[in-house]
């Protein structure tokens, strides 16, 4: 709680991104093995050599860091960021009605 009596929220950054792998499926099979044993990483159904991946991490940095490890994993030939959430998605309470 700060001075003015605000407990400030921390907010789990999430983020989601689209692997682009080597074409050889037999090779990079290991990956997404390696992929799914990493907490915080959630891989989504392999379309040709396209991997979805939602990453939840503590904060930017942590963000950043997983991304960077994704990228240097083997046959992981490019990481495209496709979305940042910073934020809670529920609608506002105080949206006013429309009549």
């Amino acid at each position: 709680t700060d001075a003015r009596g605000i407990t400030p929220i921390s907010i789990m950054p999430v983020t989601g991104l689209l692997l682009s792998l080597t074409p050889d499926r037999s090779q990079s099979l290991e990956v997404e093995e390696v992929l799914r044993q990493r907490p915080g990483v959630l891989v989504g159904e392999r379309v040709d050599r396209w991997l979805p991946v939602a990453v939840e991490a503590a904060d930017d940095a942590a963000c950043r860091e997983i991304h960077d490890w994704i990228g240097g994993l083997p046959d992981v030939v490019f990481v495209d960021v496709v979305h940042v959430n910073f934020g809670d998605d529920a609608p506002a309470t105080n949206t006013p009605a429309i009549s």
